[in-house]
């Protein structure tokens, strides 16, 4: 009787086995910098899609499917980025792709309406970015970051005067106008600014111009590793001005710059020591900085939107019900806190204001979001 029942046991899980064996994976594209000046947050980015993917996949994966990601490089080249978005969603069929990067991000986002394709932003963070269709940003526009930045150095450093360095590129323009208009609104005066290529190496010229100009604090409106080389020549040069920037210049080359201890900076908060950290940290042998949390949060996001979309569809999964069930769902419990949907397709996050001493972030000052 019990080898019987072993017997029927066993070809019960042998019926079932085929049955989730043949539930097709669910694919999911992320175009992100894995080479080039941004690709410290390449690392990040994609570390935090594989841990999250596998944490999915070791739960059950999304209503059965497997979730597998197919990566792709734009390497800060919005030409890029447009060939490798028309493959995943003309070839691989993809509902949903993560992207990175403004200008990047910009690019794409009409192949994505135009082929109904989720996408979702966890980097790029140029107001442009927000109240488009199809593309939701789980992160704060820079004009969110800007106004606490701006506050701090006006009213809490009594800082009333500006020069501005500006990466030559929609991310960096629109910080730079982000700024320039709320540091002017808190009583401020910007006395000039100077442009550079976000791959440039020798930015001396522009900041001799900058520290003739004077000035109370240099604002810094670019990203990536020329942000480390900008802090180091402005002090090869003689100019003391206190800089000042927004959270995307936390990246390893520039929080271990000499020239940028002491930087201003705004900082997106999350907890270092979770759960999530110490397996990035084994795994790739470096600290998850912010946009590791972010790349694993908006991974998870969409398993949340996917099983409720095919819940909802009777199993069918497409960029619409993808779509349809962030505007439902809105608010997303995660590793870093609460995260709700604006009306605008962006995120309200915590921010927090501080320096970066000895390599590290160092908070002064949190300002709660208002959802």
């Amino acid at each position: 009787m019990l080898k019987r029942i072993i017997l029927l046991c066993s070809l019960a899980l042998a019926a079932v086995a085929p049955a989730m064996a043949a539930k097709a994976p669910i694919k999911i594209g992320a175009i992100l910098p894995l080479t080039g000046s941004g690709a410290s947050y390449g690392v990040w980015m994609k570390g935090g899609v594989e841990i999250a993917a596998e944490e999915i996949n070791a739960a059950g994966g999304i209503d059965g499917h497997k979730l597998e990601v197919i990566y792709e490089d734009h390497a800060a080249d919005a030409s890029k980025a447009v060939n490798a978005m028309r493959r995943l969603v003309q070839v691989e069929n993809v509902p949903f792709v993560l992207t990175s990067y403004s200008a990047i991000t910009l690019a794409v986002q009409p192949i994505g309406v135009q082929n109904k394709v989720v996408m979702m932003n966890g980097g790029g963070q140029s107001d442009h970015l927000a109240n488009k269709p199809y593309l939701y940003n789980n992160i704060p526009v820079v004009s969110t970051e800007v106004a606490p930045l701006c506050d701090w150095l006006v009213k809490g450093k009594h800082f009333r005067s500006a020069v501005m360095i500006v990466a030559n590129d929609e991310a960096g323009r629109n910080a730079a106008k982000s700024f320039r208009e709320r540091f002017q609104a808190d009583g401020g005066r910007v006395l000039g600014e100077e442009f550079v290529a976000l791959d440039g190496n020798d930015f001396r010229a522009q900041l001799a111009k900058l520290k003739a100009r004077g000035g109370d604090v240099l604002f810094i409106s670019s990203y990536g590793r020329n942000v480390a080389i900008i802090a180091n020549q402005a002090r090869e040069i003689g100019m003391r001005t206190p800089m000042a920037a927004t959270s995307w210049v936390l990246i390893p080359e520039v929080e271990s710059a000499k020239g940028a201890q002491g930087m201003i900076v705004t900082h997106l908060p999350f907890d270092a020591s979770s759960t999530f950290a110490k397996k990035f940290k084994e795994r790739y042998g470096t600290d998850a900085g912010f946009f590791a949390v972010q790349y694993y949060n908006a991974t998870k996001i969409f398993a949340t939107a996917a099983e409720a979309a095919m819940k909802k569809h009777g199993g069918k999964l497409d960029g619409p019900g993808i779509r349809d069930a962030i505007e439902s769902i809105r608010a997303f419990d995660t590793i870093s806190g609460r995260l709700v949907f604006q009306p605008d397709h962006a995120a309200l996050m915590d921010i927090e204001v501080g320096e970066l001493k000895d390599g590290r972030f160092q908070p002064e000052k949190l300002i709660k979001a208002e959802h």
